[in-house]
């Protein structure tokens, strides 16, 4: 599950601020907005909403788990002419094994949220008026993202700017166990405040505000930085350590006038078959 945060804007916000005063009727407008959007989204699965108030430790919960429906054979008993027929059944609840796809537990003291909403269509989120923060793995799948699409679009060559762009992060990683942002920004486009100016604002707008990324993990994080792979058309790959591929006396990436691509290894001094 991950953890979330009302919006300010969100219809429940107050509600459950001021207290839950009469529980019966919370739930039954849970259940109605739940059935308003099974509406809405006909690919979401119908199912039982459970609604349920509970205290752990002191602290007072609610929370909402929704038992999607699944198809099933089982058995129903005719009384009159006692027989048993099998019949596929629409709404059997899913085994005790299957994974939940949408529930919320919300703490009634700090507001906070621990969601689960893995249903494709991601309408929990809407429905509660909640926002999740990203996670590290997609902080720094963001961090990427905009740095390759600045490369794209100002850059003519781009895998020599993609691998000094990882080097950077390589760099930052193993020196701080972290993504320093701004300084792998302005290691990888040097003085051109403009771009690492845009770069900024996305990050701002994708939820990414801090000056770096934390990482627990950070040796394994950075081992995916020291090597970048290339692949032709052709189904030709070739994995090159970032150094090598920013060293033009070992590897050189030529654009022909035709709009065709060299890739040139130099100084080699053995090759060896795997």
């Amino acid at each position: 599950m991950a953890k979330a945060v009302f919006e300010d804007s969100s219809p429940w916000l107050e509600v459950i601020k001021s207290g839950i005063k009469d529980f019966y009727s919370f739930s039954c407008d849970m259940a109605q907005q739940f059935f308003a959007y099974l509406q809405t989204f006909e690919n979401i699965p119908s199912g039982d909403l459970i609604v349920t108030q509970f205290e752990r430790d002191a602290v007072p919960y609610v929370a909402f788990i929704k038992l999607n429906y699944k198809e099933a054979y089982t058995h129903a008993m005719d009384h009159s002419i006692e027989s048993n027929q099998i019949i596929k059944h629409k709404s059997i609840f899913p085994e005790s094994t299957s994974k939940i796809q949408e529930a919320a537990i919300i703490n009634l003291e700090t507001l906070n949220i621990l969601l689960l909403n893995i249903h494709k269509e991601k309408y929990v989120h809407t429905l509660l008026g909640c926002t999740a923060p990203l996670s590290t793995k997609q902080k720094i799948n963001v961090v990427e993202k905009v740095i390759a699409e600045a490369i794209e679009e100002n850059f003519e060559n781009k895998i020599e700017a993609l691998s000094f762009a990882k080097s950077n992060l390589a760099k930052s990683i193993e020196s701080t166990s972290s993504i320093m942002i701004e300084d792998v920004l302005h290691d990888t486009f040097g003085d051109r405040e403009e771009i690492i100016n845009v770069c900024m604002d996305t990050l701002e707008e994708q939820g990414i505000t801090e000056e770096a990324i934390e990482l627990q993990q950070a040796y394994k994080v950075g081992k995916k930085y020291t090597t970048h792979k290339l692949k032709t058309n052709t189904g030709i790959e070739i994995k090159l350590p970032v150094q090598i591929l920013n060293d033009p006396d070992a590897v050189e990436i030529i654009t022909n006038p035709n709009g065709t691509v060299e890739v040139r290894l130099k100084n080699i001094e053995a090759l060896i078959s795997k």
